[in-house]
């Protein structure tokens, strides 16, 4: 049987996807009241979340840090410059 690496793709499908993520079910509760209150669903308000997140660069968000001020990130994407939404 010979299997062959594929090639990489130079312009991938970004698709959506869904995975799990572990919380207490207190805050699985509160998610989805609140996605419930935004009118979707939980895997999207999720996604929404996560995805912002990562845009503003991952900050941390220590207890007694302001919300109006982010803590510093060692994410490279944090340095980048470009659009937001």
């Amino acid at each position: 049987m010979t299997t062959i690496i594929p090639p990489r793709l130079e312009q991938p499908e970004d698709k959506e996807r869904r995975f799990y993520v572990v919380a207490p079910s207190s805050v699985y509760l509160s998610l989805q009241k609140e996605a419930i209150n935004r009118g979707t669903d939980l895997w999207t308000l999720c996604g929404s979340v996560l995805t912002a997140w990562l845009s503003a660069g991952c900050p941390d968000f220590a207890p007694g840090v302001s919300d109006s001020v982010p803590a510093p990130s060692s994410s490279p994407v944090a340095d980048q410059k470009g659009c937001t939404e």
